[in-house]
């Protein structure tokens, strides 16, 4: 507990350094830049950036990761549904100017994430880095085993997977470019840094990459799949949504906003990677890498396009420097292979927060 606690200390600490070092003047140089070509086209009747250039929230966080398999060889198969916990975390923020850095800690070790990103008017992105040891389910795993000596049979095993076995992770990149830059923020829905005063709403261009890695603890779980130790899946996409911000003006500079997006990506290339452990002296036990990569075409060619969706929806609450509110993220990543291959994981995050601007 306390490494992590120092972990977020340090990661806090240097990025805010970042603010009196000598290198942020080139960077708050390019900000400027970046501000002074936003506001010649911004609608202030619609939008209006906040003065102030830090913010700091405090964060509770629930989180889940679901994941569906399903994979057929001459070797081996296996199908079957994985879900992480869900449990509360603790989380904190700390942004400047467009710039924002998101730690969530699990007091159980379990599980981690963290985000960088930035949110312009006009365009912007996200890296998020998520973690999970709590995947639990049901696997259907059919294999040949080892029965006798020199005898070789088909089994067919249930196998209730438990936290400790198996480790998920991924990197989920994406970006974004804003058509109706004047009129619809995504920083007053997502990074709190400007006030949306009138509704609007936007087509969103967007692209990403996603890299989603599952390896196996268990030596006995490697076993019964066959020796695998870790498999892994990345995907680049592009695609384009819609996103529109509700807003209402309660009072006296208070202010309610509502905000929806939905980008779905179709995926222009992936690639398929697994690794299989020895288990035996057996030939046709030895260490063993398959990997498989497909572009766009080869998708069409087979009628099997892939799309990853990311939605996000948020309600927050503006009161001079004071902001408070919920936002969701779900991101769906999918892969499918004909009758060899299905893979399918859910990643959703709800926050509730509250921050201060100065």
């Amino acid at each position: 507990m306390l490494v992590n606690i120092r972990r977020l200390f340090l990661f806090t600490m240097f990025f805010c350094g970042l603010a009196f070092a000598g290198p942020i003047s080139a960077l708050n140089g390019f900000l400027d830049w970046m501000d002074s070509c936003e506001l010649a086209s911004l609608d202030t009747n619609y939008v209006m950036p906040h003065k102030q250039w830090w913010r700091i929230a405090y964060i509770n966080s629930f989180s889940n990761t679901n994941m569906n398999v399903r994979s057929f060889e001459p070797m081996y198969g296996v199908e079957g549904n994985l879900n992480a916990e869900t449990r509360l975390h603790l989380a904190g923020s700390v942004a400047f100017r467009g710039l924002g850095y998101t730690y969530t800690y699990d007091m159980d070790h379990q599980d981690m994430s963290m985000m960088f990103n930035y949110y312009g008017n006009v365009f912007g992105g996200e890296i998020l880095f998520n973690r999970t040891k709590s995947m639990h389910g049901p696997l259907s795993i059919y294999n040949w085993l080892e029965l006798e000596e020199e005898l070789y049979g088909l089994v067919n095993t249930d196998v209730d997977v438990e936290g400790s076995d198996m480790s998920y992770y991924n990197v989920l990149t994406d970006f974004y470019v804003v058509l109706n830059d004047e009129k619809f923020s995504f920083p007053a829905a997502l990074g709190y840094s400007h006030l949306q005063k009138k509704s609007a709403g936007s087509i969103i261009l967007g692209g990403g990459y996603v890299y989603s890695g599952t390896s196996v603890r268990n030596p006995a779980l490697q076993y019964i799949w066959g020796g695998l130790d870790h498999f892994s899946i990345r995907e680049a996409a592009l695609g384009a949504g819609y996103g529109y911000n509700f807003a209402y003006r309660l009072g006296a500079e208070h202010y309610l906003l509502f905000h929806f997006s939905l980008v779905p990506l179709v995926t222009v290339w992936n690639y398929y990677d697994d690794h299989y452990e020895k288990i035996q002296e057996d030939e046709s036990f030895r260490d063993s890498t398959t990997n498989e990569t497909n572009w766009l075409w080869d998708d069409i060619t087979n009628d099997e396009i892939q799309i990853i969706w990311m939605f996000r929806n948020s309600l927050n609450y503006n009161y001079k420097n004071f902001f408070a509110g919920m936002n969701s993220f779900f991101a769906r990543q999918t892969l499918s292979k004909g009758d060899d291959l299905d893979y399918e994981v859910d990643l959703w995050i709800l926050r509730a927060f509250v921050g201060v601007r100065f």
